[in-house]
């Protein structure tokens, strides 16, 4: 898959579901806004645990968990949708129009 390669909404939603990290913390989103405890997430791996350390820029938006990135100043953000394990080489996933949140 290249970064050219267009999405739909649904099939991002889907390969999120999909990834053995990312729905986790997607699952505990939905149930809750509120951060699960150190001693809850103790047990995780490394890259559970490290969603956790971003669970106050994670944000559900039509299903899927976004990562919200904030410049130094606060003036500007920028809105990332998760990495997915099955396509890592992807950084970039272009959509059809650009996905609003």
């Amino acid at each position: 898959m290249s970064t050219e390669d267009t999405w739909s909404l649904s099939e991002i939603q889907k390969t999120q579901l999909e990834d053995p990290d990312i729905r986790p913390i997607l699952e505990k989103k939905l149930k809750s806004a509120n951060r699960p405890s150190g001693q809850e997430i103790a047990q995780e791996n490394s890259a559970r645990k490290r969603y956790w350390v971003l669970w106050n820029s994670l944000h559900l938006k039509d299903g899927l968990l976004y990562r919200k990135w904030e410049s130094n100043d606060g003036n500007s953000c920028r809105w990332q949708i998760c990495f997915l394990i099955k396509h890592r080489e992807c950084r970039v996933i272009r959509l059809f129009p650009r996905v609003k949140i």
